[in-house]
């Protein structure tokens, strides 16, 4: 779809991943509406898409919340008028082994990384429809793809229901004149760190010493592949093609082996539960 003088909604809009985006919409001609729990760093987001010429409307925004949510679309379709592109974006992390994790903690992930996205479809996929026209972006990672280590099975639970919730939404949208497209990036230099839980174990930096994974990459990079995919049509977007393609591949080949060959490869658990 064209994004010159679209208007584009991002959450999780002020740093990172949607930052960049919402910065790269702006360059090729769209008008923002940026969200995000972050209003310091919205302002800052909102003076430098300004100075890019665009409109740009900022909304601070929880996406676990329904309210907030609706809050969101209304004040975008209400200054905006209406809303051509939208990123499902935002998330957070837990790590640690699984049994050590409350309910309360599970449903703190799952409800900004899997019910976010899917009340950000709610929201303004309907709009779209009304006028057969539209994109929807929703962002997962490497971990929708693939189980890539044992302590992050909270965000990994998350990630495969996105990417499982995006491709049968494809299936629904696009014949239907939606646009969707899932972003399933390697690592990425953001600041997800900073709201992440570690649950369970003392040091969480020598967990998973030795792990093999693509290098990171900047969110400008995951930017410029979104905005492509977009204007293109496309449905995944990807960085470490070649790494994430690899693993995908050994794993529809032999589920069984390819687990095999992922234990082989992480450090091994540590039993918090041996006497």
């Amino acid at each position: 779809m064209e994004i010159t003088e679209s208007v584009a909604v991002v959450t999780g809009a002020a740093s990172g991943i949607g930052r960049a985006t919402a910065l790269e919409l702006a360059r090729r001609g769209a008008h923002v509406v940026a969200a995000d729990v972050h209003e310091l760093r919205l302002e800052e987001l909102r003076v430098e898409i300004e100075e890019l010429g665009q409109q740009v409307l900022t909304v601070r925004c929880d996406v676990a919340f329904d309210d907030q949510i609706e809050h969101l679309r209304h004040e975008a379709l209400e200054e905006m008028g209406r809303v051509d592109i939208v990123m499902n974006n935002a998330g957070v992390a837990a790590l640690g082994p699984p049994e050590t994790m409350t309910m309360e903690e599970w449903d703190w992930i799952l409800q900004v990384n899997v019910y976010g996205v899917i009340r950000g479809v709610r929201a303004f996929l309907p709009h779209m429809l009304e006028r057969g026209s539209g994109h929807i972006v929703n962002t997962a990672s490497l971990a929708g793809l693939f189980a890539y280590t044992w302590d992050s099975v909270p965000y990994i639970t998350g990630k495969f229901a996105v990417a499982g919730f995006t491709e049968a939404l494809a299936l629904y949208a696009k014949p239907l004149g939606v646009g969707v497209s899932l972003v399933c990036p390697g690592l990425v230099e953001t600041n997800l760190g900073e709201t992440a839980r570690f649950v369970g174990l003392e040091d969480p930096s020598t967990w998973l010493q030795g792990i093999q994974l693509p290098e990171a990459v900047a969110p400008e990079v995951v930017a410029t592949r979104v905005c492509d995919a977009v204007a293109e049509d496309r449905f995944l977007v990807m960085t470490a093609e070649d790494h994430i393609k690899e693993r995908v591949q050994q794993r529809a080949a032999d589920h069984d082996q390819f687990i095999t060959d992922m234990i082989a490869r992480l450090p091994t658990p540590p039993n918090l539960h041996q006497p």
